[in-house]
C-alpha cells in the first residue's frame, strides 16, 4: 500500500535545524520539506534546497495550511510560543528538547495540544538509538536479573558557544536531560533523589551564571537502584557516550562507537581508530529513527511514545538537580 506524503516544516536553521533538513531531502521521502523559517537563514545551506520556501518569518510557516507537521529546532527559550502557535494552527509538533524550561508551561502545552488533538513528539533521540534499545530489551528480559547500579558517561566533545551556554538553561537542563530521561526509559522507574556535585574547569565564565562545565551526579531511583552520571562539556577526543548496566546477573555495557571498527597492533604499539565527534554522528540513525516514528504517529493516529510528560519528568529531575548543586546536599524529585 502507498504511504501518505506529508508536508512538513521547520523552524530554526542551525546545526540541529540544518541536520533534520538534510535527512528528510536525503533518507526520509515520505516526507516533503516545504519550507524553512529562521531570522537569518544561511544562504550557503538553503541554496542547495531545492522546491524549499526560505523566510525569515515563521508565520510564513504556519499559514501554509498544506503543511501538517513542524519541526522547531531554534533556541529553547523560543520553543514555549512557537509550539502554541503551531498547535493552535492545528500543526503536529516535534520539538528539540526541552520544549521549556518552565514545568508551568509544559503543563499548559500538554492541555492545549490535548484539547486541539495534536501530537507534540520530543526529541529525546537517545530512546531511538538501536544500542541503547537493544540494552534495555535485554534488561527487561531479565538478562541481568535485579537491576543494582547504572553508570553513564556523557562527555561532549567540544563546549558550545558562551553565547549558547548562557541561554541553554544550564548543563543539568542541556546536557544531562537525556540521561535523567534515559533513567527513565530504561528502567520504567523515576528518580527520586539528586545529587550534584560541579565545577567549572574549562570556561570560567560559567562562574558568572551560575553554571558548571563538569559534574558528579549520583541518583537513587524509587525502586532503590542506585545510579551515577558523570557528565563533562568537553573531552577534546570525540563524543563520549556510554551506558553500563549491573545487575545480579551480569551487566551490560554499550560502548562508544568509532569511525572504524580497526584495531593496529605492532612491536611498538596498539592503534584503534578514534571514536565519533559529535553528537550528530553518533546518533544518526536515532535521528532518523525518531522522525520515522513522528510519521507513523501522525498516518496512523497514534500518539508518540516520547512526549511533553517525558519532558516534564526530566525538567523536575534537572531543577532538584539545580537545587542540590547549589545547597550541596541531596534533593528530593518533586512531581506535580
Amino acid at each position: 500500500m502507498k504511504k501518505t506524503k506529508i508536508n512538513i516544516g521547520i523552524v530554526g536553521l542551525g546545526r540541529i535545524g540544518k541536520m533534520h533538513a538534510k535527512n528528510i531531502c536525503q533518507s526520509l521521502p515520505l516526507f516533503n520539506l516545504k519550507s524553512i523559517a529562521d531570522p537569518d537563514p544561511n544562504t550557503d545551506f538553503t541554496q542547495n534546497l531545492e522546491d524549499v520556501v526560505i523566510s525569515d518569518n515563521i508565520d510564513n510557516v504556519l499559514s501554509d495550511k498544506t503543511i501538517t507537521a513542524v519541526i522547531v529546532c531554534s533556541p529553547t527559550p523560543t520553543h514555549y510560543e512557537i509550539i502554541k502557535k503551531c498547535v493552535m494552527q492545528k500543526k503536529h509538533v516535534f520539538c528539540e528538547k526541552p520544549i521549556s524550561f518552565s514545568e508551568d508551561e509544559i503543563k499548559e502545552l500538554i492541555t492545549i495540544k490535548n484539547k486541539q488533538n495534536i501530537f507534540i513528539q520530543v526529541g529525546l533521540n537517545r530512546r531511538f538509538d538501536q544500542d541503547f534499545l537493544v540494552a534495555k530489551e535485554k534488561m527487561d528480559s531479565g538478562a541481568l536479573g535485579d537491576i543494582h547500579t547504572i553508570h553513564i558517561t556523557n562527555h561532549d566533545a567540544s563546549i558550545p558557544s558562551f553565547k549558547f551556554l548562557k541561554s541553554s538553561g544550564g548543563m543539568l537542563f542541556d546536557l544531562c536531560i537525556h540521561d535523567f530521561d534515559m533513567l527513565n526509559f530504561l528502567t520504567g522507574e523515576k528518580i527520586k533523589e539528586i545529587y550534584v556535585n560541579g565545577g567549572v574547569f574549562i570556561d570560567k565564565r560559567l562562574r558568572d551564571i551560575d553554571d558548571v562545565d563538569n559534574a558528579i551526579i549520583t541518583l537513587e531511583l524509587e525502586n532503590g537502584v542506585l545510579c551515577l552520571i558523570d557528565s563533562s562539556r568537553q573531552t577534546h577526543y570525540g563524543y563520549d557516550q556510554r551506558i553500563e548496566l549491573f545487575g545480579s546477573k551480569g551487566m551490560i555495557l554499550v560502548e562508544n562507537k568509532k569511525d572504524n571498527l580497526y584495531s593496529l597492533s605492532d612491536s611498538n604499539q596498539t592503534k584503534s581508530s578514534k571514536i565519533k565527534h559529535s553528537f550528530i554522528e553518533r546518533y544518526r540513525e536515532s535521528y532518523l529513527n525518531e522522525l520515522k516514528h513522528f510519521y507513523n504517529s501522525i498516518v496512523s493516529n497514534t500518539t508518540p511514545s516520547v512526549g511533553p510528560e517525558n519532558i516534564l519528568s526530566a525538567i523536575q529531575v534537572a531543577e532538584a538537580g539545580r537545587q542540590s548543586l547549589k545547597t550541596k546536599r541531596p534533593q528530593g524529585v518533586k512531581y506535580e
